[in-house]
């Protein structure tokens, strides 16, 4: 026989360890957990009618149902949390991939959670198209990150030409290497004449 919490203990001890993977849901953890809080708020109003019909406040009886509430607020924080972290994790994958969610990440989502990429996916897809002109991440792009530093060092791999920076004119031939303001060259690298080095 489990005691209280142990069904929310491993839920919560999964949910710690597939912190940076999106494992399959553990409907079946999640409903025993459901039927325990269940369970305990039936006890829980079982007693305070019994202490109702008695008229005097029992300390056993009380602590008992201290005992019952505190488990129940815990189950429910557990499964909060296991929800939360997994509607992060599925936000995170969306504005990633977009709306191609793929089948490893699929099979490893309920029915709900699926509809939820869904819909996320098609709002992050309407703010996009907003900022056209602007790289907000996801689908390989660089994204929101601010830069480390303001100039970096560039190897040229494929030839280009004279680009005009607001430093000078670079010479682009390949092989040859610049340090040069991150802003300046940011378009070549994702073009793929410049590499970051």
């Amino acid at each position: 026989m489990s005691t209280f919490g142990d069904s929310a203990y491993k839920l919560a001890k999964e949910a710690k360890r597939t912190i940076e993977i999106l494992a399959p849901y553990n409907e079946d953890l999640v409903r025993s957990i459901c039927r325990e809080i269940r369970f305990l708020c039936s006890v829980i109003d079982k007693i305070k009618a019994e202490m109702q019909s008695e008229l005097q406040n029992n300390a056993s009886t009380v602590t008992s149902i201290l005992v019952h509430h505190l488990t129940v607020k815990r189950n429910k924080r557990v499964l909060m949390a296991y929800h939360r972290q997994r509607a992060n994790r599925v936000k995170q994958i969306t504005w990633d991939q977009g709306n191609a969610l793929g089948n490893e990440n699929r099979v490893c989502l309920s029915g709900p959670e699926i509809d939820f990429a869904k819909e996320h996916a098609d709002l992050i897809t309407s703010y996009k198209q907003n900022f056209m002109e602007i790289d907000l991440g996801g689908n390989g792009g660089i994204g929101l990150d601010p830069p480390v530093d303001l100039f970096i060092e560039v190897r040229v791999l494929k030839d280009a030409g004279e680009v005009q920076t607001e430093y000078g004119v670079l010479n682009l031939k390949r092989g040859s290497q610049f340090y040069v303001r991150r802003t300046d060259v940011e378009s070549l690298i994702r073009s793929g004449y410049l590499k970051h080095v």
